[in-house]
This record gives structure tokens, C-alpha cells and sequence, in this order.
């Protein structure tokens, strides 16, 4: 579980971000973040919702919450228009929560639709997505901003004003992407079709990110996360294309997180979310994956 530990305050953060307004709850939603990829098996986990308040953090340990939290036994499908799928659950440590949802028995394609089906105690939740066609990067630039840091930027042409995009990255040999600071992105960004999207490095897992301190002297230091130089460590760059419903819960996501601990910015409030009778999200994506090695010498973006 060492492996897993960085994202421990991310799945507490999942926990106050899908409570209710600061009130009273007595009783718990069904929480389900899932999805679904071209050419690839859907991927659900699941878990009961949770107040992280001042007394629960007294009394309460992180690892307690997340296995009273977590649902082992849920019984969830996948329906795609002409065949329906049992979802197995199986420890996953690679992931976090480190319980997940899958199957062999069926693969994403682009432009069907899927319709997920949850059922766990007296919870019943379902949500539908489709697969948009897959995102490409035309190409990745990597820049050398300091000694060591690279500044990574991918560039997409034909890009439609109604398209949406998650950024998300990761150490090669790792399992779980991390979503990207500032990497939910609108097609309405796009000028004359054309649009340059900065990368930037997660700042939770180990991808050894740094934050220079003369950087910060730039009026866009506090959001400049960079990739480090390495000869040993390839990173792994994903740029998914997602609906509407997806960008709307992850851009919220991405903002109440980037406010923690901000004073007069409450984050005690509900998610966007695409999931009938429950919160989070199930979304289909269309991906492409770029590996990336940065050695000392010389780029390799491959």
C-alpha cells in the first residue's frame, strides 16, 4: 500500500467534495466514478459518500474511513445496446480507492453508447455515456524552462468549439493517471480551430515534480508545475476527449480542489454529476496516450 498512500488525500478530498452543503447528513449516496475507453475494459470504483468534518477527523482514522467507505459487494453491469456484462471486483492497489470494477468481456468503442447499472444494499444508481472519437496531439513540444524543468505543450488542429478535453499523466510503469492541473479543457478555447494546451505536471503521486523558487518570481510561477529531467524515468501523457457531462463534474472537481484550504471558498457542496439516483460520474473517452522520456541529453517523445 506504500505505492498507494499519495492518493489517500484524494480520496478524502472525493469524500468532502461529494457531501451535501455544510448540514446535517444522516444518510450516505451512492458514489460511483467510472469509465470507459476506445479499445479498452470499463474501469468503475465505488464507495459510499462521507462528511469529513471537524469530529471525524478527531476520531476517525483515513484508513477507517476508506474501508467503512468502500463498497466490495456491489453488483454493477454495463449494458452497450446488444450485450449486457457482470463487472468483477477485485483488490487493485494500483488504484485508489484500491478496489475496482472490470471485466475482460468487453472493450470500448467510439461512438457506441453505455449504460451502467449499480446496485449495492438499498442503493440503485445508473448513468449512460458514449465514447466521442479519440483526441490526438498533432504534436508535444517540450521546452528546458530551467536547469532540469521541462515545460510541456501539446497542440491540437480541427478542434470543434462544442468538444471538451481532460489532460492527465503519469510514471510509465504506474497504472492510475492523475488529472493534470488546469487539464480539463473547453473547445471554446480553440482559435480558428487550432488550440496550444500547456501540460502540466500533477502535483499528487510521486512524479517528483518541482516548483522552482525563482519561477515564482513570474507572474505565472504559482501554476507552472514542471516536468523533471531524468535519464531513469519516462512519464506516460493522456489526452482524452470526453462529453459534456464529464467536463462539467471534472472542471468543477478541478476548481474546488484547487481551493482547499482557500479562506471564504466552500468546497461542502455537490459535484456536477451524470449518475441517476447517486453522485460522481461514468463517462466514455476517447484516448490517446504519448510516452515521454526526458533525459539530460535529449528529448525523446515517443
Amino acid at each position: 500500500m506504500a505505492s498507494s498512500k499519495p492518493y489517500i488525500w484524494l480520496f478524502v478530498l472525493c469524500f468532502a467534495l461529494f457531501a451535501c452543503e455544510k448540514q446535517e447528513v444522516t444518510t450516505p449516496s451512492f458514489v460511483v466514478e467510472g469509465w470507459i475507453e476506445a479499445g479498452k475494459a470499463p474501469i468503475v470504483m465505488a464507495h459510499k459518500s462521507f462528511v469529513l468534518d471537524e469530529d471525524s477527523k478527531a476520531s476517525v482514522s483515513l484508513q477507517d474511513i476508506i474501508s467503512g467507505q468502500m463498497v466490495f459487494f456491489g453488483r454493477v453491469a454495463i449494458f452497450d445496446g446488444t450485450d449486457s456484462v457482470i463487472l468483477t471486483g477485485r483488490v487493485d492497489t494500483n488504484y485508489m480507492p484500491p478496489y475496482i470494477y472490470t471485466t475482460t468481456e468487453m472493450e470500448g468503442v467510439v461512438g457506441k453508447q453505455y449504460t451502467l447499472v449499480a446496485h449495492y444494499q438499498s442503493f440503485d444508481v445508473k448513468a449512460t455515456t458514449t465514447i466521442p472519437a479519440v483526441a490526438k496531439f498533432d504534436s508535444i513540444r517540450a521546452n528546458e524552462l530551467l536547469p532540469g524543468q521541462m515545460r510541456l505543450t501539446g497542440y491540437l488542429s480541427g478542434v470543434e468549439r462544442d468538444s471538451y478535453y481532460m489532460l492527465m499523466a503519469k510514471k510509465i510503469e504506474e497504472r492510475q493517471f492523475k488529472l493534470c492541473p488546469l487539464g480539463v479543457i473547453s473547445g471554446e478555447q480553440a482559435i480558428n480551430g487550432m488550440m496550444a494546451v500547456t501540460i502540466y505536471c500533477p502535483e499528487f503521486g510521486k512524479l517528483g515534480i518541482t516548483i522552482n523558487q525563482e519561477d515564482k518570481k513570474d507572474e505565472d510561477s504559482n501554476m507552472r508545475m514542471t516536468f523533471p529531467k531524468s535519464n531513469t524515468q519516462g512519464y506516460s501523457i493522456k489526452l482524452a476527449r470526453i462529453d459534456y457531462p464529464a467536463y462539467l463534474y471534472w472542471d468543477q472537481y478541478a476548481a474546488q480542489s484547487t481551493t482547499q484550504g482557500v479562506l471564504f471558498m466552500s468546497v461542502y457542496k455537490n459535484l456536477p454529476s451524470n449518475i441517476n439516483n447517486g453522485l460522481g460520474v461514468w463517462y466514455g473517452a476517447g484516448s490517446s496516450v504519448y510516452h515521454l522520456r526526458l533525459t539530460q541529453s535529449k528529448t525523446f517523445i515517443f
